[in-house]
């Protein structure tokens, strides 16, 4: 199995990125596919693309998905309101929420913030923030989403940075699109993909915040979360 991974830039700015967990005869063809996306993304023509191909040879974790479960709303006032709920029952404190919406509204980083409880941004790095890499969906998971309704393209590159991140001990997840006129975020937790409607205005910009447990001078299970997050292999199916 072959990693595949594209990150496109214009000036410095980080426009689109893509990765997959393929066998060797599909390297090719995710390769076109990820090269096109960067080409005719909507946040402008790269000046920049980098392909990397790689060998895994760590041993592959296989992890059911979330369960997905859609949350329509008419208004950003309704879904954050939504979304905050989700996070209050995950004992998410009201100042760490609004910490982290703030985060997101701001956006600008390649990555995700890491927030521990008590509102301490943990991530080494704040403009690139924390990357979830080296993860993939099976084909089955990708046709059920698209075919049942339960979602779009998006959705399948989510529900895989979602369902890694929660499976390596992160509490929650918020994430709205980067993509100015994609306005449906989500919020993550053990009971599930919440896929909300209207998490943003069309034309904002977007951003991700992982929510965990560790203290802010605990750098030895900091340093494992991120290394883990980065380089453990996942598919999900």
């Amino acid at each position: 199995m072959y990693s595949v991974k594209m990150r496109a830039s214009k000036n410095g700015r980080h426009i689109s990125g893509a990765e997959t967990i393929v066998e060797r005869e599909k390297v090719e063809e995710y390769t076109i596919k990820f090269i096109r996306r960067a080409f005719f993304h909507e946040n402008g023509t790269p000046d920049f693309i980098n392909i990397k191909i790689e060998e895994i040879k760590e041993k592959i974790k296989y992890r059911d998905h979330l369960p997905i479960i859609t949350v329509k709303c008419r208004s950003k006032e309704e879904a954050r309101e939504v979304a905050r709920n989700i996070l209050r029952k995950e004992g998410i404190k009201e100042d760490v929420i609004d910490k982290a919406f703030r985060i997101v509204d701001e956006g600008g980083m390649r990555g995700a913030s890491i927030l521990n409880l008590e509102g301490y941004r943990l991530e080494p790095d704040r403009e690139r923030g924390v990357r979830v890499k080296c993860i993939s969906t099976s084909e089955e998971l990708r046709e059920r989403i698209l075919k049942g309704n339960l979602g779009t393209e998006r959705t399948v590159d989510a529900i895989a940075i979602a369902t890694k991140v929660i499976d390596l001990g992160v509490i929650a997840e918020l994430c709205t699109s980067d993509n100015p006129s994609y306005t449906t975020g989500y919020v993550a937790t053990k009971k599930g993909y919440f896929r909300i409607t209207n998490l943003k205005e069309r034309g904002e910009v977007g951003g991700r915040v992982f929510f965990v447990d560790i203290p802010e001078r605990d750098r030895e299970r900091l340093e494992k979360l991120i290394r883990d997050l980065e380089n453990k292999p996942y598919i999900i199916r």
